[in-house]
């Protein structure tokens, strides 16, 4: 299962619309996903976790910039990253 996280602003006339991945909704989704599969794995079908974002109305690029900067925050950490860091330090 792949994760896509997206964030999303939409400037609107008195602000923005700040769209961002709800990493904690993703969890509890994939755990539940993860325990449907242990109990039927022969006829067990890939789930949609659904839309897992959280909506915020912001004023501010400034506010805005700090909602998107705690959501980055939660973001889970690539292997990819830790695997060139490794690598590249390996001689």
């Amino acid at each position: 299962m792949s994760d896509v996280f997206r964030i999303r602003i939409e400037q609107l006339e008195n602000g923005y619309t700040v769209e961002v991945p709800d990493i904690a909704e993703m969890k509890k989704k994939k755990e539940a996903a993860a325990k449907a599969k242990s109990k039927n794995p022969g006829g067990y079908c890939e789930p949609y976790l659904g839309d897992c974002t959280s909506v915020y109305a912001a004023k501010t690029v400034k506010e805005v910039l700090k909602l998107v900067e705690n959501a980055l925050k939660d973001l889970p950490e690539s292997e990819f990253d830790s695997a060139f860091e490794e690598a590249a330090t390996t001689k």
